[in-house]
């Protein structure tokens, strides 16, 4: 007969835990002497092995003591293809959160125009970016359902790739007073992710006007008139596609950032 120690060592557990197991009836020594020891026979090595496995899968208690009153192999095989269903859902989440952190760690931040409507031209890469099913009026209520329903499809950890957001809208000519009636879709750029229910636009390569300005209505206006001036005084043209990108991923007032970034490609 082995000791409660000298059996806990030889399964590889703790005094506690078979003490603990004892108090659940789950798993009892084998005598109990007059002076109120426990003790163990080496066979009981085998079912204490068992129910070891049984709880590092995930089974609580009352399973194994169901499992082992029925002791069928079926009963075993219908509680592990539930466990396994279990840790292939789980594997599918943590697979998630590696991919967005790996991809946040990929990229770099973008560049940030500390002066605030101060026009300046930049060379913009091609991106591709996912859009919301349909474009709202500028209030709170469009565009909070408007973000709930296109995160929901592209999945909320996005929000935390480190990939451009934002919204996009046409606005021609930078016309400030056009603004609050303008309509917006909201914009993700895209990940490696493979999405085919949300529709994809591409911004082109190429020279953009871009200016830096608040979350607020005054401030954006402001930008767009700066902008506005600057394509005067340079005799420039510029697309109709009024680019809004947020410049943190920490979102204010009505989906966008702190300060944001308002860009028009020149033609």
């Amino acid at each position: 007969m082995l000791s409660i120690n000298q059996f806990a060592r030889l399964a590889g557990t703790t005094r506690r835990t078979l003490l603990f197991y004892d108090e659940q009836d789950l798993f009892k020594p084998a005598t109990v002497g007059d002076n109120h020891y426990r003790y163990y026979d080496y066979d009981q090595l085998y079912q204490m092995n068992f129910i070891l496995q049984l709880r590092r899968l995930g089974l609580s208690i009352a399973d194994i003591k169901a499992l082992i009153a029925k002791q069928t192999d079926a009963a075993l095989d219908s509680r592990l293809d539930q466990v396994l269903a279990d840790i292939q859902t789980k594997i599918q989440e943590m697979t998630s959160l590696k991919s967005t952190l790996l991809e946040r760690y990929r990229n770099t931040a973008s560049a940030d125009t500390e002066q605030l409507y101060a026009p300046c031209i930049l060379d913009r890469p091609a991106r591709k970016f996912w859009t919301s099913l349909e474009s709202v009026g500028c209030t709170d209520e469009a565009i909070s359902a408007l973000y709930k329903q296109f995160y929901a499809l592209i999945d909320p950890l996005k929000l935390v790739n480190k990939k451009e957001s934002g919204f996009l809208t046409d606005l021609s000519g930078s016309e400030a007073r056009e603004y609050p009636n303008a309509n917006f879709r909201i914009i993700k750029e895209v990940s490696q992710q493979d999405i085919t229910t949300v529709p994809v636009i591409t911004r082109p390569q190429g020279k953009y006007i871009v200016a830096s300005a608040t979350n607020s209505q005054a401030s954006i206006e402001k930008a767009l008139a700066a902008i506005k001036a600057f394509i005067n005084r340079n005799h420039l043209e510029i697309a109709n596609n009024y680019w809004q990108l947020n410049e943190s991923e920490q979102l204010t007032s009505k989906a966008g950032s702190k300060k944001i970034s308002i860009e028009y490609q020149l033609l």
